[in-house]
């Protein structure tokens, strides 16, 4: 399994909000997803049209300040020669860690005969759901 460099600064966002009021995003598998779909469409479209700040909105301000626009375009360089751009993502389920909810889709990229598992680290945060992690493995 490839591990694309973005899981390093995932892990680092994440241990952070263990301590910093995170809180689950749902309480089953319909309302994950139903919060969880649309901050992954942002994330993935921002991802493929190169845009930081579509890919970043949802994004904790230490995840923002660990993946930095230049930090981004040096990395998405970099998943777009091993893997290529996300043609698709299917919604595979959830798991609790701590406070926060950590959401898997199954992904198809361009470049990739092979399946790619997309995770993303979320938490609510008073009235907003923040990313906190975000993996291509």
């Amino acid at each position: 399994m490839r591990c694309i460099s973005l899981a390093l600064m995932g892990v680092l966002v994440w241990a952070a909000a263990w301590s910093a009021g995170a809180d689950l995003v749902g309480k089953d598998n319909p309302q994950v997803e139903a919060v969880a779909e649309p901050i992954l469409a942002g994330v993935l479209k921002g991802f493929n049209d190169g845009d930081y700040d579509v890919y970043a909105k949802n994004f904790d301000a230490t995840l923002k300040d660990v993946i930095s626009p230049k930090k981004f375009q040096q990395t998405r360089s970099d998943i777009l020669k091993k893997i290529g751009a996300c043609q698709s993502s299917s919604y595979l389920g959830y798991l609790i860690k701590g406070k926060t909810t950590v959401v898997l889709w199954k992904g198809r990229f361009t470049q990739s005969a092979d399946d790619v598992l997309i995770k993303l680290v979320l938490s609510r945060r008073g009235d907003q759901t923040k990313v906190l992690g975000l993996w291509f493995q």
